[in-house]
């Protein structure tokens, strides 16, 4: 799989270590923030393959991101991490390319990497 480079937001530092952990060892290029705010301002810079997004972070929902990148034209296709279940494939309009359920093993993070990333 070709090295990709994924901007992380996920607010629990353990498992937001643990995903660059293994993704890093894969060779990807991971960068973590923690807030809406921090991911927002990262996503306004090019080259991104891909964005993983919490829904739950330090300064409140997620979801304002999808919608700032959206307006920002071209964008890393959006995998939407969340143990909500009421969340849906498709239940926000544009970026989001999936849905990654917490909890999820690392081979499934694994395979949400490839198969997303790639359409970057």
């Amino acid at each position: 799989m070709p090295a990709r480079r994924i901007l992380l937001a996920e607010d629990e530092q353990t498992i937001s270590k643990l995903i660059q952990k293994v993704l890093a060892a894969a060779g990807h290029d991971v960068v973590g923030v923690t807030s809406a705010a921090e991911a927002i301002e990262r996503l306004a810079g090019n080259g991104w393959d891909l964005l993983l997004l919490d829904l739950n972070l330090d300064d409140g929902d997620g979801l304002p991101v999808i919608d700032a990148i959206a307006r920002l034209g071209k964008h890393p296709p959006v995998v939407v991490m969340t143990g909500e279940s009421d969340f849906e494939d498709g239940a926000t309009a544009g970026p989001v390319a999936g849905v990654l359920r917490k909890p999820f093993d690392l081979d499934e993070l694994e395979r949400i990497v490839e198969r997303y990333g790639a359409s970057a």
